[in-house]
């Protein structure tokens, strides 16, 4: 059984990445913080006949990692696909700001990547190949007023999604960072800005298509880093 594991699963891109994977003939191992994120998910994709094994895991706490990753393969098989798509949105004034939230920030967006890659590298080391997509932002490349955690912590995931390549593509394993530049077309997006156009919003369909492309690209020709935004996004 081939498995996919997707972190940090809701409504938007997560639940993309996970039905992208499916389609491609992957049991799903989805995380999230707590069961009502990834459940309508689970449900929608077992409706469709997937493999799908939900489980909530505060992807900051090691221990909690680890324990699901032998759940998985326990249960499943070894993981050779991981979407990394947990993140810690803080920000505010910085002389304002409770250290507290920059921690946290760094802790989901950065190390809960660490913890996750850990865990499942090596089982793609064993089958020989692998793939690690890492959802990233335009606050990766530059940090902005006011966004301080969430650059440390964008910024810090890119650079490991680097080290990740650079030891790993030789030993068959594609890592693929993805700078997302513009807001997702999210259902909490359309709740706060229901008259957005939608051409202002970049579809995380879309968003998942393109990791799944860079997925399917030969070991002669891979892709690292992708960034997508919405043609009225200014870069």
């Amino acid at each position: 059984m081939k498995v996919a594991v997707v972190a940090g699963v809701g409504p938007g891109l997560g639940a993309s990445l996970a039905r992208a994977f499916s389609r491609e003939g992957y049991a799903l191992a989805l995380l999230s913080r707590t069961a009502q994120s990834s459940e309508p998910v689970a449900n929608e994709l077992r409706a469709n006949e997937g493999k799908v094994l939900a489980l909530a895991v505060d992807v900051t706490d090691r221990q909690a990692v680890v324990r699901a990753t032998a759940k998985i393969r326990a249960e499943m098989g070894p993981v050779t696909v991981l979407a990394y798509n947990a993140g810690g949105f803080g920000r505010g004034n910085f002389l304002d700001l409770d250290p507290e939230i920059i921690r946290r920030s760094f802790e989901v967006g950065t190390m809960g990547a660490v913890h996750l890659a850990q865990a499942a590298i090596p089982d793609m080391l064993e089958a020989g190949h692998g793939f690690i997509s890492l959802t990233g932002a335009t606050a990766s490349l530059r940090g902005r007023a006011g966004f301080a955690p969430l650059a440390i912590a964008k910024s810090s995931l890119r650079v490991l999604g680097q080290s990740l390549a650079r030891e790993f593509h030789p030993k068959g394993i594609h890592v693929v960072h993805v700078i997302v530049d513009g807001q997702i077309d999210t259902p909490k997006l359309r709740a706060r800005a229901p008259d957005r156009p939608s051409e202002t919003a970049i579809p995380p369909d879309a968003i998942a298509a393109a990791v799944i492309h860079a997925f399917k690209q030969p070991r002669n020709g891979w892709t690292h880093e992708i960034d997508i935004r919405p043609s009225l996004e200014s870069f």
